[in-house]
C-alpha cells in the first residue's frame, strides 16, 4: 500500500487446525493474500498471531516458514518484522538472533510483564539486551500497556533508546496517548519509524503526520484505507469522513468479541482458512459466526472486499 509513501503491515494471524495445533501448510495462502491487500509486509507473531500461546519453537518454525516462502516467492521487497518478546529474555534474545539469521527486517519486543521493569531505565536495559542478540537488524519497541502493564512515557523512552541502542529503529506502539505518540512522531521526524497499533485511529494519526501503520484489520479492510488515502490525496475530505464512518461500523461489531477470534472468522468469510483459536481464548460458535456474519452484511464491509469475498455478501 504505497499512497502517500504509507507503509503497512498486516498483523498475521497464526493459522490452525481446529485442535489449536498450527497449520504451517495453509501459511503460503495467507502469504499470498498479504500480497493481495496490498500490504507492504507482515508483523508475525505479534498479539495478532497469539504469540503468548504459542511456544518458542513453535515461533522459531513460523519465522522459517514465512522466511523460506519470501525466498520461493523472490519477494524481498516483502517486509516480514518478527516480534520476539516475552517474559523471559533469554528467549526473547534467542529469538531476536534467530530471526536475524534469517534475514527479517525487523525484530520488536514487548516489555516482560511478569516482573515487569519498574523504571524506564529497566525497560531500556531490557531493550539493550535483547538488540545487541541482533545487533545488525532494526530494532522496534513494542508499546502495548493494557496488556502487558508497562507504561511509561513513550516520548521519555526515545529519548534515552535512541542514544544507548545502536540499531533502534522506532517503536510499534498499540496505545491511545496520542498527545504522548505526537511528541515522538515530531522527535522521530525521519530519522525513525513508528508503526501506529490502533487502527480505527488510521487517518486522525495520517493527518498527525504517521506514515507508519500495522494492525489486524489490514488484514480485510485494506480496500477502505486505501480508498481513505485516495480521498485524502484528491482533496475529497467529504469521503474521507463517509469512508471513516464505513470503517467505524465494522470496528464497532468486531469489537463486541475478541478480535483475533473474530478477525479469524472474518478471514474464513474472505476464503482464508486460519482456522481456530488456540486456549484460553474461546472460539467461535456457529451462532457466533451467523451473527458476525448477519451483522458486517447490514454495514458496507463486504462491498470493500468483493475482490476477496468466498460467502454471499447478501
Amino acid at each position: 500500500m504505497n499512497s502517500n509513501n504509507v507503509e503497512i503491515l498486516n498483523a498475521t494471524f497464526t493459522p490452525m487446525d481446529e485442535d489449536g495445533m498450527i497449520n504451517y501448510e495453509r501459511i503460503p495462502d495467507l502469504f499470498r493474500h498479504c500480497i493481495n491487500t496490498g500490504a507492504n509486509g507482515i508483523f508475525l507473531n505479534g498479539t495478532t498471531g497469539e504469540c503468548m500461546s504459542l511456544s518458542v519453537e513453535e515461533r522459531l518454525k513460523l519465522v522459517e516458514t514465512w522466511t523460506l516462502h519470501r525466498r520461493e516467492l523472490n519477494r524481498p521487497d516483502f517486509k516480514i518484522f518478527v516480534h520476539v518478546g516475552s517474559c523471559n529474555l533469554y528467549e526473547t534474545a534467542r529469538m531476536a538472533e534467530h530471526a536475524q539469521s534469517h534475514g527479517v527486517d525487523g525484530i520488536a519486543m514487548v516489555a516482560t510483564f511478569y516482573f515487569r521493569p519498574k523504571t524506564l531505565e529497566e525497560l531500556v536495559e531490557q531493550c539493550e539486551y535483547v538488540a545487541a542478540a541482533a545487533s545488525k537488524t532494526p530494532f522496534y519497541y513494542y508499546n502495548i500497556p493494557f496488556l502487558t502493564g508497562v507504561n511509561f512515557p513513550l516520548i521519555s523512552f526515545l529519548e534515552i533508546a535512541s542514544r544507548r541502542i545502536p540499531n533502534f529503529a522506532g517503536l510499534k506502539n498499540s496505545f491511545t496517548d496520542i498527545v504522548d505518540y505526537q511528541h515522538c512522531i515530531h522527535f522521530a521526524k525521519e530519522n525513525y519509524s513508528l508503526y501506529w497499533g490502533t487502527d480505527e485511529a488510521f487517518m486522525m494519526l495520517y493527518a498527525a503526520g504517521n506514515r507508519h501503520y500495522v494492525g489486524s484489520t489490514y488484514n480485510y479492510m485494506g480496500d477502505i484505507y486505501q480508498q481513505m488515502l485516495q480521498a485524502h490525496q484528491a482533496g475529497d475530505l467529504k469521503s474521507v469522513v463517509t469512508l471513516e464512518g464505513e470503517a467505524d461500523a465494522i470496528y464497532k461489531i468486531i469489537l463486541k468479541h475478541n478480535g483475533i477470534t473474530a478477525g479469524k472468522e472474518i478471514m474464513r468469510f474472505l476464503g482464508i482458512d486460519c482456522g481456530t483459536v488456540r486456549k484460553p481464548l474461546k472460539p467461535f460458535t456457529k451462532g457466533d459466526s451467523e451473527t458476525l456474519l448477519r451483522k458486517l452484511r447490514e454495514t458496507t464491509f463486504f462491498h470493500h472486499n468483493i475482490r476477496h469475498v468466498a460467502v454471499s455478501p447478501i
